[in-house]
């Protein structure tokens, strides 16, 4: 499932259950997005996963309603490229992703 199939707006508790993962290129136009319209002091930080790609909990989604810390760079972003470019997955899949600790 990509954001292309998700209605807005979404519950904070439906956003806790759900990743948004997405590639490092999208996530360097998405900074220029936050530089130019976005709040200096609330920064999304998005954690890499084993495979290159990087993840945010869905519950970021919330911020991007009339109103949110994220609404004037959501309405700024050329949605026909990042809507299906964001992978939207159960919380437990991407963390299942995330780096594993090396063993000594």
């Amino acid at each position: 499932m990509t954001l292309s199939d998700i209605t807005l707006p979404v519950t904070y508790d439906w956003g806790r259950e759900h990743a948004l993962l997405f590639s490092p290129q999208l996530a360097q136009r998405l900074a220029e997005l936050h530089a130019e319209y976005g709040r200096p002091d609330c920064i999304a930080m998005p954690r890499a996963l084993a495979d290159g790609r990087l993840m945010l909990s869905a519950d970021i989604l919330t911020a991007v309603e009339p109103g949110g810390w994220l609404h004037e760079m959501w309405i700024h972003a050329d949605m026909e490229v990042l809507l299906p470019s964001v992978e939207v997955v159960p919380i437990a899949e991407a963390l299942a992703l995330m780096p594993q600790p090396q063993e000594p």
